[in-house]
């Protein structure tokens, strides 16, 4: 779960987002990167730090440059997982025993009686 953690966090800054669009479409050195977006290099570098990091992002060296490709493998995970929640039947991630086994007890976990879901009637 903490891979896929990653993927996620680092999906959800829309500059990455961009940035995946670019290297989909292409291949594409950081150069590049930098002059479709415009914005700076080290802008550039930072963000495609987090994508290597969480995996998303491959560099290939190539000459003086870097070109950089999607790693497939790192989205198979994510979207099981959003496969997983919509299809109630799914117990990839969580097993259906150990949601069996929580006490769904509001009141008993509620830190404000006053506010409890159940007192306002949800």
């Amino acid at each position: 779960m903490k891979d896929l953690a990653k993927v996620f966090k680092a999906l959800s800054d829309e500059t990455r987002l961009k940035i995946l669009l670019i290297i989909s479409k292409r291949t594409i050195c950081q150069k590049g990167i930098s002059k479709h977006l415009g914005i700076s290099d080290s802008a550039v570098s930072q963000h495609i730090k987090v994508l290597k990091e969480a995996g998303i992002v491959t560099g290939i060296k190539q000459g003086y440059s870097v070109i950089y490709i999607i790693n497939e493998d790192s989205f198979r995970d994510a979207r099981l997982f959003l496969k997983m929640i919509n299809n109630i039947e799914d117990d990839t991630f969580i097993k259906k025993e150990k949601l069996n086994e929580i006490k769904l007890n509001c009141c008993a976990n509620c830190k404000s009686n006053k506010k409890c879901c159940k007192n306002r009637g949800i």
